[in-house]
């Protein structure tokens, strides 16, 4: 067996959710449960009716990579050359460590707490990574000096999240501007910033979150239509990036899946060609914080400001500082809620639990009073 498996642990937030039972209250998966748009479908099986299901080219349907490009509108970003059409955001993620680090000389420098595959996907490609923890007593609000700090002289990729899973925190424009002008400054080779954006429409901040590629050109974005049109079983995400970085990228992809799906990829081309309709959970989830935030406060349970994504981090109260995995188990097998250990994404996040904002408004609020019931005792 491959021996670098050995050291890489299963999904933490997916074996508390196997252990879920019926009548459970589900705050822990983070996977939307609205019902997706069916006219985009419609007009896919169509085109499949006319043309039959043929491979894409490897890097992905032009027609949908210029439409991503054209949506987001980074500068230099701005062509189908700089889009690798890819299986999920967690490939394009891959894709990019792959591409860009060499494993005997390079280091990733990841900002906690984070989304847990980070850490991993670096392992599996025997690339050193450390980590910068923001600070849990700032609510976790991201610091560009904080990471610029950090860096090291083998430092060649920061992994950051914005808006962030478990954090539900953004950056603010005026950090990356920091972050990009610091590194920027910075002598020798280049060190990219692989942006995880797949919450980028899920904001309740007044403005669009800002990306790190509006103001870096060493960036590379990760997105996807999972989160934000609810379809995570469509596959489909997407890694931007100079016309290199992607040309090295789509070499590596196609010679892991040859490309994404012909279907899939004729779904996402009819929701780019209406990208308002990305946004169009928006309203819903912003109703769903709110629900949360009262029930939190009601309750008087501490946690950090949600300014995206559908997650919000609470604090655990007492000896449970020190074990959100214990409290995380204790909550299902005596109070049955799920939720999500902090430890699940990295040291930065003990003494804290993630709560899911997706569930049905009477079983979030229930849920809340169950979690506030626990932390009371």
């Amino acid at each position: 067996m491959n021996p670098l498996l050995a050291g890489i642990a299963p999904s933490l937030i997916r074996a508390i959710n196997a252990r879920k039972r019926p009548g459970d209250i589900d705050l822990g998966l983070g996977e939307p449960t609205l019902r997706p748009d069916p006219a985009p479908f419609e007009a896919a099986l169509a085109r499949v009716r006319d043309e039959g299901l043929p491979y894409t080219p490897n890097a992905g349907d032009s027609a949908l990579r210029e439409a991503i490009a054209r949506c987001f509108a980074f500068p230099a970003m701005d062509a189908a050359a700089n889009v690798c059409v890819t299986v999920g955001s967690e490939e394009a993620l891959y894709l990019a460590i792959k591409s860009v680090l060499d494993p005997a000389r390079d280091e990733v420098l990841i900002v906690e707490p984070c989304y847990l595959a980070y850490p991993k996907l670096c392992a599996l490609e025997g690339v050193r990574h450390r980590t910068v923890a923001l600070d849990a007593a700032d609510g976790f609000c991201p610091r560009a000096d904080a990471v610029l700090g950090a860096l090291g002289p083998d430092t060649r990729m920061i992994i950051l999240n914005t808006p962030c899973n478990p954090t539900g925190r953004v950056w603010p424009a005026a950090e990356l501007r920091a972050l990009a002008d610091g590194l920027s400054a910075r002598p020798g080779a280049p060190v990219y910033v692989l942006s995880d954006e797949v919450y980028r429409e899920l904001y309740y901040t007044p403005e669009r979150p800002a990306s790190v590629a509006d103001v870096y050109p060493h960036a590379l974005v990760a997105g996807s239509l999972s989160k934000s049109n609810a379809l995570t079983g469509l596959r489909l995400g997407w890694l931007m990036g100079s016309a290199e970085v992607i040309g090295a990228a789509t070499k590596v992809h196609q010679l892991v899946n040859t490309a994404a799906s012909t279907f899939s990829s004729h779904v996402a081309l009819e929701i780019f060609r209406r990208p308002e309709t990305l946004s169009a959970h928006r309203p819903l989830y912003a109703q769903q914080r709110e629900l949360l935030m009262q029930s939190l406060t009601r309750h008087g349970v501490a946690h950090a400001p949600v300014e995206g994504a559908f997650y919000c981090f609470v604090r655990l109260p007492g000896r449970w500082a020190s074990d959100s995995l214990g409290a995380a188990e204790r909550l299902l097998d005596e109070h049955r809620v799920v939720t999500v250990p902090g430890i699940a994404f990295g040291a930065a996040g003990e003494g804290w639990l993630r709560l899911s904002g997706v569930a049905a408004p009477d079983a979030l609020a229930a849920g809340i009073e169950r979690v506030a019931q626990f932390f009371a005792a």
